[in-house]
Formats: structure tokens, C-alpha cells, sequence
């Protein structure tokens, strides 16, 4: 299996007639120590080993797997080390028996066109990773796999279990006709969903309690506009963020059971645009009132979120809707003050849903029709797991993960990401800072090294050196990570619902219907009359979107 692999000519003929299929449906879419790779790495011990597979997951002979990858430039490699020669190709082809051949790789921002020109040769590694379009452009040329038997016999459990930590949605998106095409990148979309961070010094100046509520939220903003917080005797101060491109709009969407730009399923169980339904002019009505009481900047039409970031620096903004790692930009803007996460409320007693894009990244894993072992992917996939999330000893992590100066673990070949990492920290570290004593040797054996590390930080933190606090911010109790934790206990997300590749009415029309909306949006906030969201819905549903809706609604019921 050296070297790209030739596709049949009925294959390549089949591909051409699949690319111009959607073309045209589309709308005319057009300093660090040297490594010797050749030496043996440092062996895992004993639990290592096991949790490898140990000898029954090595191939023998060792395999040869063909691959294309993204790379991350010199980040990823110590001296001595490139592409093919490096300390992760040495382990996998010493523990599992594959070794890795990449044939070429490229840059983030170029890999999709790359990959298309690759595919258009006819030359085609047995494993690389695809955009949505490609992975349906391939299954319909009968280039790639069929993964469905071979993920459900070969696939370690831990592969699945991230899979299904990803949500239903990611494995659904790599289906196509109720077979598994591909195995998805999976992402960490659900554990960057909005966090509520307040100014602490504000709200013990003004003597606040935390937002259980939507109403309780505003009357914070209401308070923080109007009651001179930093103390100035000016009134320059504002409640809650905005920018131009209504990027942190969406957490006060949110709050008011309204999702903007993403699909959700409506009463009768098809499919709706979120930005156009009831919910989004209640929402709207609101942020107008906000705006006339100047609890909004109100040049925020001209300020993007990095603007926003600035005036949250120059202590004019008290709220900031952000990640579970918002402390982490906080403590940058804001140096010496602290800011307390919450919950994002609802207007009801109904939790409100956290709205995310589909769960992935960039895109989907798949492998080369004909492989004779098309297993060895998740074997790539189970390794890169043991080694990033799973492993507890430091030697191994500084070997393969990183030495504080080179990202060694851009290296893997195949990767999948845990959807609920940071999360997990939390998690783990609860029981060792309730304790109210300092762990020992053998429960600090049981972390990860990157949770040792958090554990560290957060000990100085509480140690008294405030330098340290965006870490407890995470991670400590009471942090954004416990936050985490109750959305996914009680299922706090609304995932997009389309999953799908572009429409062909979405090309051709969604850029004009999304300015469109982005500039009703803006007016209504700033003062138009409310009615225009009447207008701007029966303009969208005309102009395009009742088409789109049409168009994604098929593809709903035959996916």
C-alpha cells in the first residue's frame, strides 16, 4: 500500500459526473533538544502498555497506511524530526505495527483546496480528512469505505465513546443513506457555549446578588449603567456587550428561547430558521428597550468584538458573555479583577438552551475504497486518545504532548477531540480542593498531567497569588467548569439541526438574505419600529427563504 493509490477510471468518471452534479445544482458553485527518530522512544510503563493494547492491537507484520495531513509548521517538530520521521510515527509503528506514510501536507487555510486538487489526479491516500462536500462528492463516486461494520466491530470504546460524547448529530452527519461514511473530527463546540461573567468588584460595590433569572441579569445591567460602578462620577459605563455583527447577541437570544442563524425544529417537526421566528422579535424588543436606556454602547454598529474586548478592558463593560475559558481573556483585559461565571438565565422558568454549530472539526476522517485494512484508522484514532487525554505519566506527556516549547501532539496522525475536556478537570480536581488539604502523591498518580498542573495553579491561586486566578476561574470550585458540568447534566444544548452540505438555494441566496437580516436586526435595535421584523420575515420567506426551507427539509427527511 505504498505511495497515493490510483483510483479506477469508473471511479474517477464517477466523481467527475458527482462534482458537476452539485456544481450545477449549486448554482455554478465554483530551540528545542534533538530527536532521533530512528532511536526507540521512551517505552510506557506497565499501565501504559495496557492501555495501548499492548501486543494483541499491534499489526505483525506492521502495515503501511498512506495519508495527507494538515500541519502546524514548525510548532509541531523538534530538531531532527519532520513529517515522516518524528516521535509519533516511531511509537505507532513500534506499538501498533503502522507505519504512517505521509505523502504530503498542508496548512489549515489550504488544505481543502489541496485535498480537491489531489482528488482530481486520481491519486489518494488510503486515509485523510475531508470537508462535508468532499465526503459527499467521494461516497457518491464510490471512492471511500463503507466504515459501517468496521466501526461497530473494530472501533475501540473509546472512540465511541467520544463519538457519542459529540453528540447523536456528529455521527449522523457522517452517515449518508443510514451508512457511516466517514469517522467525524469531532469538536468542542458544546463546551464553548455561553457563560455569564459579572465584574465581582462591581457587584460587591453595588451590592448585587448573581442572576438566577433573565429579569435578574438586566436589573445587573440596569445597575451597573446607572449607579457609576468604578466610582468615577461619570456615566460611562454600560451593562452588556454588543458589536456590530451581533456576535453576543446570540446569549441574549438564547435567553429568550430564540436562536439566531441556526435551524431548529419547530411544532410539527420540521425544520425552521431560528432567526425568523416569534421568539426573535420578543428578543429584539427587548435589546431596543436596553439600547434606549444606554445600557448598550451605542456606537456598537461600528465596533466589532475586538472594540468590545477593548472597552471591557478599559473597565466600561461589567458583563461579558464568553466560554467556560472566558476568565483566561478576562484576566488579560482586566488585570487584578475578578469576574464571577454564571449560568446564562432565561425570561421563564424554562432552562434556556445553549445553541451550537454542529460538533465538529473542520471535518470528517475517511478512508480510501479497496484499503485492506480500513480498521487501522480507528487504531490511528484510539492512540492519539491514549496518549493526548488518557495518559497519567509526565515523562510520556513532555515526549508526546508537549515540553512547554513544541506542540509535539500536532504530530498524530488521526485526531478526534473530547467534546468535554476543561470540563472534565473540573470534575476531577473537586474532590481534591473540597478536601480542604493537599492531595498526595497517590491521588495526585490518578490525574493527568495537565490536571496536576491546573491543581498546581489553583493552590497558588488559593495560596494568595492572584496571578493565578483565570485557572481557578475554570477550574476551581464554583468555576465556569462546574457550569459545564450542569448543562450537560441536565442537557442544556440546541445543536443546529442542519447538518448537511449547502443547499443549492442557500448559495445562491443566503449571503443577500444574511446582510438582510444582520441590518434588520441592527435598525430594530437602535430604534425602527418593531412591525419591520414583521416585514423582514415575509421579505426573507419571499426572497429565498421559504425555498431554502423547502430545500432543507428534503434533506432532512432523506438523510
Amino acid at each position: 500500500m505504498g505511495g497515493g493509490n490510483v483510483v479506477p477510471a469508473k471511479y474517477m468518471k464517477r466523481f467527475c459526473l458527482a462534482v458537476i452534479s452539485i456544481m450545477l445544482g449549486a448554482g455554478g458553485m465554483t530551540g528545542c533538544t534533538a530527536y532521533n527518530a530512528a532511536s526507540s522512544p521512551p517505552n510506557p510503563d506497565a499501565a501504559i502498555r495496557s492501555a495501548v493494547g499492548g501486543k494483541e492491537a499491534k499489526y505483525d507484520p506492521p502495515i503501511e497506511v498512506t495519508m495527507v495531513n494538515q500541519s502546524y509548521g514548525s510548532v509541531s517538530f523538534a530538531e531532527g524530526e519532520d513529517m515522516n520521521a518524528n516521535r509519533w510515527r516511531t511509537y505507532i509503528k513500534d506499538h501498533y505495527g503502522i507505519a504512517v506514510k505521509t505523502l504530503w501536507d498542508a496548512p489549515w487555510d489550504q488544505l481543502e483546496q489541496k485535498t480537491n486538487l489531489m482528488i482530481s489526479t486520481g491519486e489518494i491516500p488510503d486515509i485523510f480528512l475531508v470537508t462535508p462536500m468532499q465526503l459527499v462528492l467521494l461516497n457518491k463516486a464510490g471512492m471511500i469505505e463503507d466504515l459501517t461494520d468496521v466501526y461497530r466491530d473494530y472501533a475501540p470504546q473509546n472512540v465511541k465513546d467520544v463519538v457519542a460524547e459529540a453528540g447523536e448529530e456528529a455521527l449522523e452527519a457522517a452517515m449518508i443513506k443510514g451508512r457511516l461514511m466517514a469517522l467525524p473530527f469531532t469538536g468542542y463546540q458544546k463546551e464553548t457555549v455561553t457563560i455569564v461573567w459579572i465584574r465581582e468588584d462591581w457587584m460587591n460595590k453595588l451590592k448585587l446578588a448573581g442572576p438566577k433569572t433573565m429579569d435578574d441579569l438586566l436589573a445587573i445591567s440596569k445597575a451597573f449603567t446607572e449607579r457609576d460602578p468604578d466610582g468615577n462620577g461619570k456615566a460611562d459605563t454600560y451593562g452588556l456587550p454588543l458589536d456590530k455583527h451581533l456576535g453576543f447577541l446570540q446569549a441574549m437570544f438564547n435567553g429568550y428561547h430564540a436562536y439566531k442563524n441556526i435551524w431548529i425544529k419547530d411544532s410539527n417537526g420540521n425544520l425552521a430558521y431560528g432567526s425568523v421566528q416569534p421568539e426573535a422579535k420578543t428578543a429584539l424588543a427587548k435589546m431596543q428597550e436596553l439600547y434606549k436606556s444606554g445600557q448598550i454602547d451605542k456606537e456598537f454598529g461600528v465596533k466589532d468584538s475586538a472594540k468590545v474586548l477593548e472597552s471591557i478592558g478599559r473597565n466600561a463593560i461589567g458583563i461579558y458573555f464568553g466560554s467556560m475559558t472566558g476568565g483566561y481573556t478576562l484576566a488579560d483585559l482586566t488585570p487584578g479583577v475578578r469576574w464571577r461565571p454564571y449560568p446564562l438565565p432565561s425570561i421563564d422558568g424554562k432552562p434556556a438552551l445553549l445553541q451550537h454549530a454542529l460538533n465538529i472539526n473542520y471535518g470528517f476522517w475517511v478512508v480510501r475504497k479497496g484499503m485492506e485494512r480500513p480498521e487501522a484508522l480507528f487504531k490511528l484514532a484510539d492512540v492519539w486518545l491514549k496518549l493526548f487525554y488518557e495518559n497519567k505519566d509526565d515523562d510520556l506527556y513532555e515526549t508526546y504532548n508537549s515540553d512547554q516549547k513544541i506542540g509535539f501532539f500536532t504530530q498524530a496522525p488521526v485526531q478526534i477531540y473530547k467534546s468535554f475536556k476543561n470540563m472534565e478537570i473540573s470534575a476531577h480536581l473537586a474532590p481534591l480542593l473540597q478536601s480542604g488539604k493537599p492531595a498526595g502523591a497517590e491521588e495526585l498518580s490518578k490525574l493527568t498531567p495537565e490536571e496536576r498542573l491546573n491543581y498546581g495553579f489553583i493552590q497558588k491561586y488559593k495560596a494568595g497569588d492572584q496571578s493565578y486566578w483565570k485557572y481557578h476561574s475554570r477550574n476551581g470550585i464554583g468555576g465556569a467548569g462546574d457550569i459545564i458540568g450542569e448543562y450537560v447534566k441536565n442537557n442544556r444544548f440546541m445543536p443546529d439541526q442542519f447538518i448537511g452540505v449547502p443547499t443549492s438555494a442557500m448559495v445562491q441566496k443566503r449571503t443577500f438574505l444574511d446582510k438582510m437580516e444582520l441590518e434588520t436586526m441592527i435598525k430594530i435595535i437602535t430604534g425602527a419600529p418593531i412591525e419591520q421584523f414583521d416585514q423582514f420575515v415575509t421579505e426573507w420567506k419571499s426572497m429565498g427563504g421559504d425555498l431554502i426551507t423547502q430545500e432543507v427539509n428534503e434533506w432532512y427527511k432523506n438523510k
